[in-house]
């Protein structure tokens, strides 16, 4: 049975953002823990033992089959993995891994609080996790993702979004095909240009048979040898299409997650096709896009000295006031979270702000640019 489960992911030594995609990469777990979506990056002030270097923190949506304690002790396996050792609480660390939602659970052990228990209340957690779920209710709190983050001062709490480096992406997904001797060449041949193409990766198993439509899911168990270490790389099991009966069995075997591919060859481009396409649409939920420091300031130099500076390149609202940037997109709950950050003071200037902000989100519905450039003395 697969559970949706949502977890935080933070780094402040060494490379932050490297550590992040590592962990990503580590945490396949052979199809036991599927990566979804992934948040955006965000920059976060230490909270505690502030003589620290900062965080980069995100959120990573993940269907699994292990329990609550499984899935607590594979993540911190990852974590001694990447080099995390003993601290004290809120100390410094190369790659922090908390599970913040397990399905609606709510579990009180001495190893596993869920939800997390110390999540209320920061930002660096209810930001990445609003851009994936916000509608997703606290099931002690009762109050939705959305809500929670409202009640959250980012500003003040040191959260901002990480645009000097690119978000992190999904890793493309690693098939397993399971074939016989005849076929094994040209499924080999077939898949280099199909991999390229497709945007994934792959692995073939040759069992010792000849046909592989005379295979069955008793042969494949008795015959697949995959290493745990191959298995952690690898997202699913593609056996052929015509072999009849329980998969469930080869599933609990290799600790792979199974599916027969099509019957016809002429169907395996689609059939992949359309594996791979549901992890991308995944992926661009978000809607998120990535500017780079240089970038930014390249978009800045194009406007005037004007202190309040609005604009969207027709996806993200872009906003700068004197040192202070801000972005996002152009729902209300976002639009609130770039009116705050520019620290407006003044009533006039405030509702003038407003109005300009309320006319670039407008701007993105209808698909038109939007580039205000107005000075306030």
């Amino acid at each position: 049975m697969q559970h949706t489960v949502f977890l935080a992911l933070g780094a402040n030594l060494g490379e932050r953002r490297s550590n992040l995609h590592e962990a990503i990469e580590r945490m396949r777990a052979g199809g036991r823990l599927h990566l979804t979506r992934l948040s955006s990056l965000y920059e976060t002030a230490p909270v505690g033992y502030t003589e620290q270097p900062h965080f980069l923190n995100m959120v990573a949506e993940a269907q699994t089959s292990f329990t609550p304690l499984e899935l607590l002790d594979y993540v911190k396996q990852v974590e001694f993995e990447l080099g995390r050792q003993p601290n004290f609480r809120n100390g410094p660390r190369p790659i922090d891994l908390d599970i913040l939602f397990y399905d609606d659970l709510v579990l009180d052990e001495i190893r596993l609080q869920i939800p997390h228990p110390r999540m209320q209340g920061r930002g660096f957690v209810f930001a990445p996790l609003a851009e994936l779920s916000p509608g997703l209710t606290h099931p002690t709190l009762g109050h939705t993702v959305a809500e929670l983050l409202d009640e959250i001062d980012l500003q003040a709490a040191g959260v901002e979004l990480y645009l000097a480096e690119p978000a992190l992406e999904l890793p493309k997904p690693r098939f397993l095909f399971v074939t016989g001797k005849l076929a094994e060449a040209w499924l080999e041949e077939y898949l280099t240009d199909l991999g390229q193409r497709g945007g994934f990766e792959y692995q073939i198993a040759e069992l010792p048979i000849e046909v592989a439509a005379f295979m069955t899911p008793r042969f494949i168990i008795d015959k697949l040898l995959v290493s745990e270490e191959e298995r952690e790389k690898l997202d699913l099991m593609i056996v052929p299409g015509w072999v009849r009966g329980d998969l469930s069995q080869v599933e609990q075997a290799s600790q792979l997650k199974a599916v027969r591919g099509p019957t016809d060859l002429a169907e395996l481009e689609p059939f992949l096709a359309q594996l791979v396409e549901k992890k991308r649409e995944d992926q661009l939920q978000t809607g998120l896009i990535y500017r780079s420091e240089a970038q930014l300031r390249t978009m800045q130099a194009r406007l005037t000295d004007a202190n309040i500076r609005i604009y969207t390149d027709g996806s993200r609202i872009f906003a700068f006031n004197n040192q202070v940037f801000a972005c996002g997109n152009c729902e209300e709950r976002e639009l609130r979270g770039i009116f705050r950050q520019l620290k407006i003071d003044n009533a006039s200037h405030a509702y003038y702000i407003g109005k300009e902000l309320a006319k670039a989100a407008l701007s993105i519905k209808l698909k038109l640019p939007y580039h205000q450039d107005r000075e306030l003395l």
